[in-house]
């Protein structure tokens, strides 16, 4: 099952779970904001949307997916993160100021807090890119090493362009070229950064965790090519104001259609059949990334604002649930992994540490907010339900991952080696 791992290179289990550990925080202040401004949080554009947009994308998204990349880079790379315990200390505790101060700055219009968040946030993932980057090029040919690259890059573009945008806010001056910037800096942070992340780690652990038939070589070769140059010539036909643009959103758009069907028809041809809540959060969040595609092919045609805002939100909650997915798949793995490491015969087997009727209970909540949160487009008064279910989604959330931490220091402390016996 984890042929090809390196496992003895896992970092401790404190690495990731910091990172876990804040996103229902994040998640808490993203939920009250829905409720406090729900019909702001909806108006493009307006800062308290704005917000709400970043701490979603950085608080909850980007903070888990980092956090899964400390894992994944020592164990399938085999080459450890240099001072893993220290890095991540110094990025977590970066990125977190950093995402508080962008959203308090947009919500208060203070420009001192805009600076704070360009230098804080920047150098989280400025110092994130330049300290992972350097391993994976060295770390072979795997097919999910190549797009954690492609997305490290594209996370390192958006970051640039989102500390120019931050220093035009702080100094109430946007240039002519504002617009242009805006649209590049989420087409990098949500396709190259978040797209093509997912779309790698898909292709190491939905066969490896589902006992699924392996992506075609064509599609793992050649994903991670289209991706960064689709990219790379929408933001030059963007900046030379070249006609037809709207091809690179259709070939991105064609490679993510691709990367659902093919993994819909994996997991409904899996070989290992048995119920996981793990695979219900990757189909709903499939069915999500279908609804975020035909929204915004619908937008392209009618220009209609309201398929954009239910492509935006579709395609977020496609992350946030495989994310969820992952996480509750990843947390008790790694409980369980490093207590059998330590030699403790008493370890908790996975099921009980996270238990089922919580996991349940977890993706019950998350197709409510999905539900509520899209419909909310055509009604904007759900989203004030919504942010009521998010709020309860991610304290659940919260509770899922302490209480694991608990039951791991509860046997680290109580437990018994095999030594002692």
């Amino acid at each position: 099952m984890f042929e090809g791992l390196s496992l003895d290179q896992a970092p401790p289990i404190s690495v990731v779970m910091r990172f876990f550990l804040s996103v229902p925080i994040f998640g808490i202040a993203l939920s009250l904001l829905m409720i406090i401004a729900p019909t702001e949080v909806l108006t493009p554009n307006h800062p308290l949307s704005l917000a709400a947009i970043h701490l979603l994308f950085l608080g909850i998204i980007t903070m888990s997916m980092i956090g899964a990349l400390f894992q994944m880079q020592s164990v399938l790379g085999g080459r450890p993160i240099p001072a893993p315990a220290g890095n991540a200390f110094i990025i977590h505790a970066l990125l977190n100021i950093g995402i508080f101060s962008l959203a308090g700055a947009f919500i208060t219009q203070a420009a001192p807090l805009y600076v704070i968040a360009a230098v804080l946030l920047g150098s989280a993932l400025v110092y994130t890119v330049f300290l992972i980057t350097p391993l994976l090029i060295k770390g072979g040919n795997h097919s999910t090493l190549r797009g954690m690259l492609v997305a490290l890059v594209s996370l390192f573009i958006a970051a640039l362009l989102g500390i120019e945008m931050a220093d035009a806010y702080a100094q109430m001056s946007l240039s002519t070229l504002h617009t242009l910037i805006r649209e590049t800096h989420y087409s990098f942070a949500l396709i190259g950064w978040i797209g093509a992340l997912i779309i790698a780690v898909a292709f190491q652990v939905v066969e490896m965790f589902y006992v699924t038939t392996a992506y075609s070589d064509w599609c793992k070769r050649n994903v991670f090519r289209i991706l960064p140059a689709a990219l790379a010539l929408k933001t030059l036909w963007l900046f030379y104001d070249l006609p037809y643009v709207w091809v690179f959103d259709l070939l991105m758009a064609g490679v993510l259609m691709g990367f659902l069907t093919t993994t819909v028809r994996r997991l409904r041809e899996r070989k290992r059949r048995v119920s996981d809540v793990s695979i219900w959060f990757w189909g709903t969040g499939m069915g999500l990334l279908l609804i975020a595609l035909v929204s915004y092919m619908l937008s392209l045609v009618s220009n209609a604002e309201q398929f954009v805002q239910i492509a935006l939100i579709a395609y977020a909650l496609f992350a946030v649930s495989i994310i969820l997915g992952m996480i509750g798949k990843i947390v008790p793995f790694l409980v369980w992994f490093h207590l059998n490491s330590a030699g403790y015969m008493d370890a908790p087997i996975m099921s009980n540490i996270i238990p089922l009727k919580r996991s349940q209970s977890l993706f019950g909540l998350f197709v409510l907010v999905s539900v509520t949160a899209i419909v909310s487009v055509v009604y904007p008064p759900l989203l004030i339900l919504a942010g009521i279910i998010a709020f309860a989604l991610f304290a659940l959330l919260g509770y899922n991952l302490i209480g694991a931490l608990k039951l791991y220091r509860y046997t680290l402390d109580h437990g018994t080696r095999f030594e002692q016996v």
